[in-house]
């Protein structure tokens, strides 16, 4: 048995970089999260889905797929569909294009469970990642993750809007927070959270995906890497200010989620994601409550979002929180009065954003640098009317 957890230096595993192969045995020193390099010829069927602001996504299948590792010895499991993430210009990839493998791995290890080595789908809510490959034309490096037909979490509300009962979307919620929660005690923020980062897995169940940017908790903060990317809507307040990253901007991320279930809309449809919604999200602008919500919704939402993140609730309290609002719902459905999706204009899905809304992450730190400078000229000039008018 103890082969198992010992890597074993075969050809297989090798891609000839440095980085990649020492990342790769790394992984192989200790129990959980094994990963491998996969030889681009072992996919077939490769077809481009998306790009998103640093990275294209394909779809192909795996010919022989991930190992399961729990079996001694491993063996293969067979033909699997997948995602392949292409890294924009990483031909020469650094450790710390690895982030996004390094922190799933740290996760997963952060649990004492053989369950990462069985489960092929998703791991306590999170994406499973099963290793990279290397694209044969681009030589950019490709990570390998699990393939959902349903797309992302936006495109499930959009498409199924009205079909998604309040009972369904608290159990969606429930998984969501489970995995934010999750990620919290493994001290990882994901410091990119939105429905677009949501996938829909088998049963119609969400988990976390693209951990890209996501960091440790009490790693300290890197003045050499502030770029702050994102989608605007989703990014709490404090972070627009030129704050770091914490949990409880997570949390805030999450309640515009909220917003999104209980509207069929994303946060800020009809605006413009330029400076003058930055300075009016740090002024303490939220997306209207146009609709109705199970009890203990819309101010769990409002908590959420809250402009201190120190009231926000914890991810644990969140979830806990949730779970309320959920049983309370199913005595709703006992009573026969279960909590209705409300019919009017001002909810569900709209067939065009605001041409300006934009809902890719991408590098957001010189339009904050924007936003503040002209926030600091407000209250200059506020101050010096003052000054002139009653004197000093």
């Amino acid at each position: 048995m103890t082969d198992l957890f010992i890597f074993i230096p075969t050809s297989e595993y090798i891609c000839e970089n440095k980085v990649i192969d020492d990342f790769i045995s790394y992984t192989h020193s200790k129990r959980n999260a094994k990963m491998e390099f996969v030889p681009y010829e072992k996919f077939k069927d490769v077809e481009f889905i998306t790009e998103g602001g640093f990275s294209k996504i394909y779809k192909a299948t795996w010919i022989d797929g991930p190992r399961d590792w729990s079996a001694p010895p491993p063996y293969r499991i067979g033909k699997m569909t997948v995602a392949l993430k292409e890294l924009s210009n990483s031909s020469n990839i650094s450790a710390k294009e690895l982030n996004e493998l390094m922190v799933f791995y740290n996760y997963a290890t952060n649990y004492n469970s053989k369950n990462v080595y069985t489960c092929h789908d998703h791991f306590n809510y999170i994406n499973k990642y099963f290793g990279i490959t290397q694209h044969s034309n681009t030589q950019n490096f490709m990570i390998i993750t699990k393939y959902y037909e349903s797309g992302d979490l936006r495109n499930h509300i959009t498409n199924e809007f009205y079909n998604i009962s309040w009972f369904k979307k608290l159990i969606k919620l429930q998984c969501i927070v489970n995995g934010l929660n999750n990620m919290h005690d493994a001290n990882i923020i994901h410091r990119d959270y939105h429905s677009g980062n949501i996938l829909v897995a088998t049963g119609e169940t969400p988990i976390i995906s693209d951990l890209g940017i996501s960091k440790s908790a009490i790693e300290p903060f890197d003045d050499k890497d502030n770029e702050i990317y994102g989608i605007i809507p989703y990014v709490a307040p404090e972070v627009l200010q030129g704050r770091k990253y914490t949990k409880a901007s997570d949390i805030y991320s999450f309640g515009m989620i909220m917003w999104e279930l209980m509207t069929g809309r994303r946060p800020f449809w009809d605006k413009s994601h330029d400076t003058d919604l930055i300075i009016q999200i740090c002024d303490g602008l939220r997306p209207p409550i146009i609709t109705n919500a199970p009890e203990g919704y819309i101010e769990l939402m409002k908590e959420c979002w809250h402009l201190d993140p120190n009231e926000r609730p914890t991810a644990s309290n969140l979830l806990q929180k949730v779970k309320t609002i959920f049983y309370n719902e199913i005595k709703n459905i006992i009573n026969k009065n279960p909590t209705k999706i409300m019919e009017s204009p001002n909810i569900g899905p709209v067939t065009t954003n605001n041409p300006g809304a934009i809902y890719k992450s991408r590098p957001l730190s010189e339009m904050i640098k924007s936003a503040l400078s002209t926030i600091s000229l407000k209250s200059q000039n506020i101050t010096q009317n003052i000054t002139s008018k009653f004197g000093n």
